[in-house]
Parts: structure tokens; sequence; C-alpha cells
């Protein structure tokens, strides 16, 4: 009995200890809060800029400026755009005003020469020459390949040379290759017309006359959301002949946290993980949410630096308190 006390209580002592649930562990790191659909309207509207840098999963960097060895100031000619200059007529816009898509958000004045170039596009003049070289050939074809029936004929009467129907028959093939070259130039013209009211519709509205087209030019929403910035220049009479961006329009709700986490914390999280926020601009108060995406590609790091992998959060927004650029401390706690 004096030996067996002893021994029980090990026993008992080692059956707690491996019985004892594993002690939980709080993870702290820093997020930014970052819109999930932005759109950055820029003029000229189509460029040959190059891709701006990106970070993590192929996320656009949120970087305000850019390094000055590699910014070169360039005119909206040398971009590629056939519009020298771009002349505000009218904008009412105002930062965090909602938008629909499809909403008129600047007026501009349209160069005639720009106005011209439209209304070629805009012209079925190709389409209309096409058609009718189509009609003529299926003409001249049908004209042809009755005439090859009745040489045909003559032929086994001796009327004619085998030769005139030989010559017949080629003229022929000559006239089904025609016709299939131009039944492919008219389906490439009937895309191009097409698109080109469709984009003419995107500039102009859906109910305007493409045939009386005006000399103004509308940038319209590109989709719901709001107004999150918007260029200070942006008034009336002003004339922009640089590269410029024009506003910045996104959605807030949801909006979008993002962390970059260390490689060997980044291991014990997982996709459903629940976190609290707390952020910079609303202290003392906890905004409660789950790890919806973790990235399994490292951000850009030299070889003997550690690695990052950034995490994402979906926080619901619907007051729009959170704005894009907060920062907050991410909790999470594991096991």
């Amino acid at each position: 009995m004096t030996y067996r006390t002893p021994l029980l209580a090990l026993v008992a002592a080692a059956f707690l200890w491996t019985a004892a649930p594993a002690q939980a562990e709080t993870l702290t790191f820093l997020g930014k809060s970052y819109c999930p659909v932005r759109y950055d309207i820029k003029w000229p509207f189509l460029t040959k800029d190059k891709k701006g840098p990106s970070q993590g999963s192929g996320v656009q960097a949120n970087i305000t400026e850019l390094p000055r060895e590699s910014y070169e100031e360039k005119s909206a000619v040398a971009l590629g755009s056939d519009m020298r200059r771009l002349r505000i007529l009218a904008t009412d816009l105002k930062v965090g005003q909602h938008v629909v898509d499809g909403q008129p958000l600047v007026t501009y004045e349209l160069p005639l020469e720009t106005l011209i170039s439209e209304k070629q596009s805009l012209s079925r003049a190709q389409l209309n020459a096409l058609e009718r070289a189509m009609a003529l050939v299926q003409h001249q074809l049908a004209w042809q390949q009755s005439r090859q029936t009745d040489l045909e004929n003559m032929v086994s009467n001796q009327s004619v040379a085998p030769r005139t129907v030989r010559t017949n028959a080629m003229d022929i093939d000559a006239l089904l290759l025609q016709r299939d070259y131009l039944a492919q130039e008219i389906e490439l013209a009937q895309q191009r017309y097409e698109n080109a009211q469709l984009i003419a519709h995107s500039k102009y509205g859906k109910d305007r006359d493409l045939k009386n087209l005006p000399r103004e030019g509308t940038i319209r929403a590109p989709s719901d959301g709001y107004i999150l910035w918007f260029n200070s220049s942006l008034v009336p009479g002003m004339d922009f002949t640089k590269a410029a961006t024009l506003l910045t329009v996104g959605t807030l709700d949801p909006m979008v946290i993002r962390a970059s986490v260390h490689e060997i914390i980044v291991q014990k999280l997982k996709v459903g993980d629940p976190a609290v926020l707390a952020f910079y601009a609303w202290p003392g108060e906890e905004f409660h949410t789950t790890i919806s995406k973790i990235d399994y590609v490292a951000q850009p790091a030299m070889l003997q630096q550690p690695s990052f992998y950034q995490i994402e959060l979906a926080l619901p927004n619907p007051d729009l308190r959170i704005k894009e650029g907060m920062r907050c401390d991410v909790k999470v706690t594991v096991n």
C-alpha cells in the first residue's frame, strides 16, 4: 500500500496531462481595407501604356507614386490616342456619390476629326459594297452554271469543243472561290459594324440616333458603386493634353481586408477561421469576420528574406464607414 499510492498519483497526473486541451494561440498582424471592385478611368481612354505593378496573386498594387526613374509624362498622342486634347464641358461629381452602371458622369467635347472617324466606323458603305459584289457574283455564278449544263449537252451533239466546257468549268470554280471570299469579308464587316454600334451606344447612350451624332462624348459609370476620387482639375472648361486619371469608381460593401502574413504564421491559418478586426480609425470597436482566402504563392522577396503570403477577409460595410486604405489589427485565435 505504501508504494501503490504514489504510483496511482503518477498515473492520474499523466492521464490529466494527455487529456488537457491544447492551449489556444492568438495571432495578430496588420491588415488594410480595399475595394473589391475598383475602376480607374483614365484619359486617353485607349492607350499603349505599360501595365502597372502588381503584388501577391495578381492584385493591383495600391501605389500612389511611381518611382521617379520609371515615370515619364507622355502626351495623349504619344500614348496612341486620336484625341489631342480632352476639353471638359460638364461634370457634377461628389466624393461618395452613388452611381449606377451606365450613368453619365462627365461630358467632353468631341473633336471634329474624331466625330468624322466615328461616323465612318458607323457607316454601312463598306458592308453595302460587299453585299452588292456578292449579289453580282451569285448572278454570274447562276448564269455560268446554267451555261455549263447547255455546253455539256452541246458537247454530246459535237456542237462545241470540249475545251469550251472545261474553260466554263474553271470560270465556275473561280466564281465559287470569290463567293467564299466575299462571304468571309461580309461576316467580318458585319461584326465590325455591330461592334461600332455597341461602342457608340456606350458613349452616347442607348437611345441616341447614331445617324446624327452630337459633338459631345460622355464618360459613363462602368458599374454600380460610389465615386471614390476625382481629379481636382476635372471642371468645365479644363483642357487635358497629357495622360491623366480622371476619376475612380468602386464598390464599398463588402470591403476586402488584405494582410501579408509571415510564412511561419500562415501555416497555422485556414480558410474559415474567425477573425476580429480593430481599425485604428475606430478605436475600441471590434468587427467580426472570417478568412476567405489564403494565397499559396508568396509575394515577391529576395532569396535570403522570409516569404509573406497574402490573406483576404471579406467585411460587410453597409454603413460605408470603412473606407479604402484604412489600417487595422487582425486577430485570429487558433488551437
